[in-house]
């Protein structure tokens, strides 16, 4: 953990915790946020989500909370692994802070559920110019707004019908995509904690996602599902 603290009595006091797994990353958002002009911000960096629940949990004075969803896990096994199970967990707590999901993910799903089911201040999609937008997004998130990218908002619009899919269906066809039968489906999703997932529910399930999608077989089906990004890979 590194603290980084720009001194100005004249400015807001602010405190944040970036969670950013790439160092030359979390330099370029620290510096970038300390060229704000309004505010003196004392920013704490983590490069995992454990870290950054524990000082979540243990210091309730964050005002802002900027995270990726990808998190690199590789070298060592954490009980968090991705920024999406950190804003989870972070719901729990009492006074949690303002958040911003600074991330190159763009899947509708992904957005969908981050922003309406999770729901957080400012969804910022990484490229170019996206320093400039996250201090811009920091800067109305402080004053009470909310800020996401002109992409986010682009992306849940023209989705908008394949994101009212539940999550079972979502799950179903992603399967049937990765390859397996559809007399596998039901012991899958049952590990994975969906209930009511017999045989028979999931063949009702697959009828009427071709009827939605207009498909008329199950291969057309997953196709038409895939190119309308209906489920992650």
């Amino acid at each position: 953990m590194v603290t980084f603290t720009k001194n100005n009595y004249l400015k807001q006091k602010k405190n944040i915790l970036l969670v950013e797994d790439f160092s030359d990353s979390a330099k370029g958002v620290i510096a970038r946020l300390h060229d704000i002009p309004e505010y003196e911000l004392s920013i704490d960096w983590v490069d995992n989500c454990d870290d950054a629940f524990e000082k979540l949990n243990q210091k309730h004075n964050y005002d802002l909370l900027i995270t990726d969803l990808q998190i690199n896990t590789e070298d060592k096994k954490y009980t968090i692994e991705t920024g999406e199970d950190l804003l989870i967990k972070i719901k729990k707590l009492d006074n949690n802070p303002k958040i911003i999901v600074y991330s190159m993910i763009d899947q509708p799903v992904i957005l969908d559920l981050i922003i309406n089911e999770i729901v957080v201040d400012g969804y910022i999609i990484k490229g170019r110019k996206s320093l400039d937008e996250l201090a811009f997004s920091l800067h109305l998130i402080f004053l009470g707004s909310s800020h996401f990218s002109k992409n986010v908002n682009e992306t849940l619009i023209k989705y908008r019908d394949a994101l009212h899919i539940d999550k079972l269906n979502r799950n179903i066809l992603r399967y049937l995509y990765k390859g397996y039968k559809i007399n596998e489906l039901s012991s899958l999703l049952t590990k994975k904690g969906f209930k009511a997932t017999s045989q028979a529910t999931i063949e009702n399930r697959i009828k009427d996602l071709k009827d939605y999608f207009d498909a008329k077989t199950t291969i057309q089906l997953v196709a038409i599902a895939k190119e309308k990004k209906v489920f992650m890979d």
